[in-house]
């Protein structure tokens, strides 16, 4: 998103494209911080005290990298869930290594 100032008035974000970002935070397993079957971590959206998701708003050249993210959906999916819904509807998240291997090694490190 680009906001626009008031008129005549010149502020710091002017010049930068912004990206509202949610937050996720990894879930430890059992014994480990991936999850033994997959090898890959899981993560959850982090909440507020409410119940709300925690997110920001950062402008878009702070961002290093991107993720990407596969809802988990446990031992069924909701058949209500479609390709449009399910992110929005998923309760956690793998973090997808096979994805970009290289990417996915210098996030962690």
């Amino acid at each position: 998103m680009c906001p626009v100032s008031p008129r005549g008035l010149w502020l710091v974000w002017d010049d930068h494209l912004l990206v509202y970002v949610w937050q996720f935070d990894m879930v430890p397993q059992q014994q480990a911080d991936v999850d033994l079957a997959t090898r890959l971590h899981v993560l959850k959206q982090a909440t507020r005290a409410a119940g709300e998701f925690l997110g920001d708003i950062f402008p878009l050249d702070q961002i290093k990298s991107y993720a990407h993210l596969v809802p988990r959906f446990g031992e069924a999916a909701d058949n209500r869930f479609t390709s449009t819904n399910s992110f929005h509807s998923a309760q956690s998240f793998w973090l997808n290594s096979y994805f970009d291997k290289e990417f996915y090694y210098a996030l962690l490190l």
